[in-house]
């Protein structure tokens, strides 16, 4: 399964690295010449990369599960972002090394220019309200929702602004095969966007899932029970990954996409549950969803599970709140597979009421299957608490797990600060970073 992983990635990964200059080696091979300077020429062609990597980051945005499957989705949307500053850069570089040959400043300047050239600086004025809001949304305080909405619609309008201004402005696109790869490209942004943000919501509507069970965990916690529609069954996943999730419930409830932890174990066929805290505009409506309501289900996406490290023998999950999720699936599904593992589960808290599943957690430890010492850490304990107090640091860590700690796997979900610092104090003390996996849901 490894082997195939990486094989997998790397095919990806050659797929895109070859896509990217493919406008520069059609140019190459059938228009050598050219009677442009040397910085022009290099203009240009930072205008044809760039509109290449725009039109990729819709597909890259999709959640297709055939891109997301080798890297998780995670690492592909920071990906996603990443591309996202280039293709910025070579976009607002294009004009300006074209002005400059020459020089040719009313390019940029100039009123008496074609409307071609007029949607292109209408295209530099949308790309960089859309790069602004994209960095300053928290500053700015707006609904995700909202952003979301207005993102898909400023990249949208962007792609089509580009597309009609390097259609008519550039002599490369006289060529055929630059056309048929232009028309390509425009048109797999934009089946990307349809099928992602339409046609899948319209087609995952006519199979909803049912919501069987709603059940408080700790103070503000819920798990959601879910059953796929009759006649249909359950999608397979591995333990600790997520799906996104969209409710249909009463009326004056919001209807929104999140994405959640499947806290269940694969073993329970039939059933996909999720554990959920009221932390925000939507989730503090999550208590009053009830048995009967619907939901759609997409996934399963991640690959933060033990399921993908067979090698694996000693873990340490360490938990900060919600965190807990992915690795209760886990233990779960270590506990029904009766895997001979042993774990040591750290669990963060504030309080003694924030403890989600500690019963669950107290009889999987008395059983021994799976083989695993729970340890709650509270930092806001009361006086009559007996157990661990304060945050979880490397000398907590070190005196739990023994001196030989760094030989042991760790799975981290938490906070990142707190989860960056726990990192950081790992490998400063000799675990490989190969040991260290960690999840962030922030995509």
């Amino acid at each position: 399964r490894k082997a195939s992983h990486i094989r997998g990635a790397l095919l990806r990964m050659a797929l895109y690295t070859l896509l990217i200059p493919t406008p520069l080696i059609i140019v190459g091979a059938l228009h050598p010449k050219t009677d442009h300077g040397f910085v022009y020429t290099v203009g240009k062609n930072f205008g044809l990369v760039g509109f290449t990597i725009l039109a990729m980051q819709f597909v890259l945005s999709a959640r297709l599960q055939w891109i997301e499957r080798p890297f998780g989705l995670n690492m592909v949307f920071h990906f996603h972002k990443t591309m996202a500053i280039v293709a910025t850069l070579l976009i607002l570089l294009h004009p300006m090394l074209l002005a400059s040959d020459g020089p040719q400043w009313n390019l940029i300047f100039g009123p008496d220019i074609g409307w071609h050239i007029w949607l292109g600086r209408i295209a530099l004025l949308v790309l960089l309200m859309h790069v602004l809001f994209a960095l300053f949304r928290r500053v700015i305080a707006i609904n995700y929702q909202t952003w979301r909405f207005l993102h898909d619609i400023g990249a949208l309008l962007l792609l089509s602004l580009a597309f009609i201004h390097s259609w008519n402005a550039g002599g490369d696109l006289d060529l055929m095969p630059m056309r048929v790869f232009w028309s390509t490209l425009m048109a797999a942004g934009i089946s990307a966007f349809g099928w992602h943000r339409l046609l899948r919501p319209l087609l995952l509507r006519r199979n909803p899932y049912e919501v069987t069970a709603v059940e408080e965990e700790a103070d503000g916690v819920w798990t959601i029970t879910l059953s796929p529609p009759k006649g249909l069954h359950r999608f397979d996943f591995l333990p600790g990954q997520f799906h996104f999730l969209t409710f249909y419930r009463a009326k004056n409830l919001p209807v929104e996409e999140h994405h959640w932890t499947i806290s269940s174990s694969p073993t329970a066929q039939g059933m996909l549950a999720s554990t959920i805290k009221e932390s925000g505009d939507f989730t503090v409506s999550i208590g009053k969803t009830k048995p009967g309501d619907k939901a759609l289900v997409y996934g399963p996406f991640g690959r933060f599970s033990y399921a993908f490290h067979p090698d694996e023998q000693d873990l340490v999950f360490i938990a900060g709140g919600i965190g807990i999720t992915p690795l209760m699936s886990m233990l779960r599904h270590l506990r029904d597979t009766a895997d001979d593992r042993r774990v040591l589960l750290l669990y963060a808290n504030r309080h003694e009421k924030d403890i989600a599943f500690r019963n669950e957690l107290e009889a999987m430890e008395s059983a021994g299957h799976p083989g695993v010492k729970v340890v709650h850490v509270l930092s806001q304990a009361s006086d009559q608490w007996q157990g661990e107090k304060g945050p979880i640091d490397l000398p907590k860590i070190e005196r739990l797990c023994g001196s030989d700690f760094p030989q042991r796997a760790f799975y981290l979900c938490m906070p990142p600060d707190a989860m960056d610092a726990i990192i950081c104090s790992l490998r400063s003390a000799g675990v490989p970073a190969k040991s260290i996996h960690f999840e962030r849901f922030n995509l």
